[in-house]
């Protein structure tokens, strides 16, 4: 039987770790980079828009109504929004009545956030310059706000229901 010593397995320990190191010194290496980048594609959102239902205006006032919206976006700072009729032709916004009497025209204002001050807006004519307030639509940003003077809706009521669609087109600047 062959008898080792423990100075020869340390001896032999210490050779192949000499020889281990001596290998990886000679190995070839090389190095690589990749930058991650996560990008958004810009976007323009609308949503919330709902009927407007206006019901039993008070004589002699202008009957109103309003609804609250989203404008959300991401990627710019400002957007365009314009209000028209589902029938470009028509230069004014218009309630149609039901029996095929006169229209009611009515009159469209918009503020940039729920609360604000509205301006009158005009059909087909772009309001430019409004500021992007969010990048989803979890809350309203905006709101419209609809008049109609009542010389046009007085003694109108038998002529009723009026109806009329409104579209809103956002778009980034």
């Amino acid at each position: 039987m062959i008898s080792f010593s423990s100075k020869s397995i340390l001896s032999a320990i210490a050779l192949a770790f000499a020889l281990g190191s001596a290998t990886s010194a000679f190995s070839a290496t090389d190095t690589a980079q990749s930058t991650i980048t996560l990008t958004f594609s810009d976007f323009i959102e609308i949503d919330n828009v709902n009927s407007v239902t206006i019901a039993d205006p008070a004589a002699g006032s202008p009957a109103t109504g309003s609804d609250t919206f989203c404008v959300a976006g991401s990627g710019f700072n400002f957007f365009s929004i314009t209000f028209s009729t589902d029938d470009p032709a028509i230069p004014e916004f218009l309630l149609l009545s039901s029996n095929g009497s006169l229209p009611i025209a009515y009159q469209v204002f918009f503020a940039n956030n729920p609360t604000g001050t509205a301006i009158q807006v005009f059909p087909n004519d772009p309001l430019p310059g409004q500021s992007i307030e969010a990048s989803n639509c979890s809350n309203d940003t905006a709101r419209f706000d609809i008049e109609i003077p009542s010389a046009e809706w007085e003694n109108r009521e038998f002529d009723g229901p009026f109806t009329g669609v409104l579209m809103i087109t956002v778009e980034s600047e």
